[in-house]
């Protein structure tokens, strides 16, 4: 029974992974094209400390935040509902966290800059494309 819950385990993170990666690759970067113009698959500038490429940091980072989503997501309600509250998971956790914990971390301004909504706008895109490939991904891989 424990070795069930324990590979059950593993595939929630794993789903939650690739969900998390491809609403990054799909969702968050075709958000940000038409809500700020920036073309998506587009921005390989390297990211401190190792120079990774800076759409490989997002796709990394959005499947480490889809692995929070899929733990959460069985307490999520269903239908169009789940939707939303997959937009509203999107919009508010990985915004504040950009916002006010990653400033703290790297000695930069807290707070949101520039157009405030974008931030939650592509993020709940990104939450959005998240939960529609977590469901798929649930689907397929039984």
């Amino acid at each position: 029974m424990a070795r069930a819950k324990s590979n059950s385990l593993v595939r929630t993170i794993a789903i939650g992974f690739i969900a998390g990666a491809l609403g990054v690759l799909l969702f968050h970067q075709l958000a940000g094209w038409f809500i700020v113009g920036r073309m998506p698959w587009s921005n390989w500038a390297p990211v401190p400390p190792f120079a990774v490429p800076t759409i490989l940091n997002q796709t990394f980072w959005g499947g480490m935040w889809g692995i929070l989503f899929a733990l959460l997501a069985d307490r999520f309600p269903r239908g169009v509902a789940f939707l939303v509250v997959a937009f509203l998971f999107g919009a508010i956790l990985p915004s504040a966290f950009s916002w006010y914990v990653i400033p703290l971390i790297k000695g930069g301004a807290m707070g949101p800059r520039g157009v405030w909504y974008n931030g939650p706008l592509i993020n709940g895109a990104w939450g959005l494309g998240t939960g529609i490939c977590y469901v798929l991904l649930r689907r397929l891989i039984r």
